[in-house]
């Protein structure tokens, strides 16, 4: 019998059924959301690089929305394209004078959520069981309360929960994700999520929470984390490649009791290897990513591991900033430091597509060592499957080649056995109790939906609001504590603190400008400053 997780009990889970708010560091132009806020002032002024959301004018310049500035003026949102796709709703961020308040941003703000609480066929466009809004970080930059920002963070999730605690208890209306462009607004964000939390997670959660923080943590995913963008899942996938065929020579209806791999055999048989390989990147080539994706990226996982041949999760990883991705098995690594995919199925781009029975085969022969870098992971570290049903053939025979190693190697002693654990868990979104006593002899198993197909939707967002609060809670990035925006995040005592350290910094700054040599101290001391928030180029006073 199943020991199974029910995700679907945790409380983070069931705190969200009014409704969610992610967060996410990224590009907002990069991920696939059903509507966007766009930022405003009164009079529809719209900063430049919102062109993408606003439009582009006759001379090429961001479009200007002074034909809504009434309504910006009255009701303090307007809608953008009345009836587009996706919904874009201009907010009244910057009001109508010079001086702008936290309080007044977060009134304003309130009134939009209550506008795309009527947000007209949302539902049913949505590839989710909820529609998204995707959100930059308000009020900050053209609203000109930069130096306000730990203040107005606060103000904005508050204002969210207290929409969302508003709504009935069937209601499935939108989720909000809150995407920051700076790792210090990130860093901040999740600070102010976690503040006031009760509970304890149970340990199989917190297990992944400490893996995350100790940088121990590779995730696999599979189509699943693509699905909200509304790119088909396998079968789907293999009927639309059957529909596309010229000569639509194999039925659709006769490829569905075929296992995918024969499908996708006698699809490329039929169509021919070039025909196949452009049919499926005309299918899956995106632009943008996924909310799981960009969830993902954010646990900054020691490795990601994918069977897709997408880019989701490389955009993700690239809307953070920082080091380049390295995407096995193409390129070199030359950093441990550096984000690492692995690509286990190939790529759209760079070719090497495994789907036919052919390429199975030959994976075993020719791509064992990526095999092994999965059971690496494995073995040394903790595995977090997301999105994948881990039937597939390379990933069954990878988790039992290191299970049956292990109890090898630990054969009579129970305790060792026992103390090690398991390789890592399987988050799954439909409950098939054979398949989960299966994956129970290598993973933990949690399961998210109730078994109803039409749920599936639900147990997906289910797994996100998970990966969010592991994501939240494994955060450790402190880079906005000394800085004067985040100020009103701060409690007392750690307001004391930073008053401290500024007082250091300041007589410190001194003795930098006495004694123009670096030492290594200097050096680290430097770092360490800068990565509590303080900026060199600034000054320290």
């Amino acid at each position: 019998m199943s020991s199974s997780h029910p995700i679907g009990e945790l409380e983070i889970v069931q705190r969200s059924a009014h409704g969610h708010a992610f967060a996410i560091r990224g590009d907002l132009s990069r991920i696939t959301a059903d509507a966007y806020i766009l930022p405003s002032d009164a009079y529809g002024k719209v900063e430049h690089y919102w062109g993408w959301l606003a439009g582009q004018s006759s001379d090429g310049s961001t479009r200007q929305l002074t034909g809504s500035a009434r309504a910006l003026r009255t009701r303090h949102h307007a809608w953008v394209d009345e009836g587009g796709r996706p919904r874009v709703l201009a907010v009244d961020v910057g009001g109508d004078t010079e001086t702008n308040f936290v309080h007044e941003v977060a009134d304003r703000f309130s009134l939009a959520l209550e506008e795309l609480e009527a947000m007209p066929g949302s539902k049913d466009a949505s590839p989710r069981s909820r529609p998204l809004v995707a959100m930059p970080l308000i009020g900050v930059a053209g609203g000109g309360l930069g130096e306000n920002t730990g203040t107005m963070i606060t103000e904005l999730l508050a204002t969210i929960s207290r929409h969302f605690s508003k709504r009935n208890s069937d209601t499935r209306a939108f989720d909000i994700a809150l995407v920051c462009r700076s790792s210090s607004d990130y860093a901040a964000v999740q600070h102010a999520r976690r503040q006031g939390l009760t509970g304890s997670a149970p340990a199989w959660l917190a297990q992944i929470v400490k893996h995350a923080q100790s940088h121990q943590l590779a995730v696999l995913f599979g189509a699943g984390a693509s699905a909200s963008q509304g790119l088909p899942l396998w079968d789907q996938l293999l009927r639309e490649l059957a529909l596309a065929l010229p000569q639509k020579q194999i039925p659709a209806t006769a490829l569905a009791a075929l296992d995918p791999v024969d499908a996708a055999t006698l699809l490329i048989e039929a169509g021919g290897e070039p025909w196949f390989t452009g049919e499926l990147r005309s299918l899956l080539w995106r632009e943008d990513h996924s909310l799981t994706h960009g969830l993902i990226a954010n646990l900054k996982p020691a490795l990601a591991i994918t069977t897709n041949y997408d880019r989701g999760y490389e955009l993700a990883v690239e809307s953070m900033g920082g080091l380049p991705l390295v995407v096995l098995p193409w390129d070199r690594s030359h950093s441990l430091r550096q984000p690492h995919l692995l690509k286990l199925h190939g790529d759209l781009e760079r070719g090497q597509i495994v789907l036919s029975r052919d390429e199975f085969v030959a994976m075993q022969a020719f791509r064992r060592p990526l095999t092994g870098i999965l059971q690496e992971r494995m073995l040394v570290g903790h595995v977090l499957t997301v999105g994948t049903s881990m039937t597939d053939s390379t990933l069954v025979h990878a988790a039992e080649e290191v299970r049956a190693l292990v109890q090898q190697a630990l054969a009579g002693d129970a305790g060792a056995l026992e103390d090690r654990g398991k390789s890592g868990t399987a988050l799954l979104t439909l409950s098939e109790p054979g398949q989960e006593m299966l994956l129970e002899r290598a993973f933990e198993v949690a399961v998210a939906s109730t078994g109803h197909s039409n749920e599936t939707g639900e147990a997906a967002r289910q797994i996100d609001v998970l990966l969010d609060w592991v994501a939240m809670m494994a955060t450790d990035d402190l880079s906005f504590v000394l800085s004067t925006r985040y100020r009103g995040l701060l409690s007392d005592g750690d307001q004391s603190v930073a008053d401290v350290l500024h007082s250091f910094a300041r007589q410190y700054q001194t003795h930098r400008e006495d004694h123009a040599e670096a030492s290594d101290l200097q050096t680290s001391l430097d770092a360490y400053l800068q990565s509590l928030g303080l900026d060199v180029a600034e000054g320290w006073g």
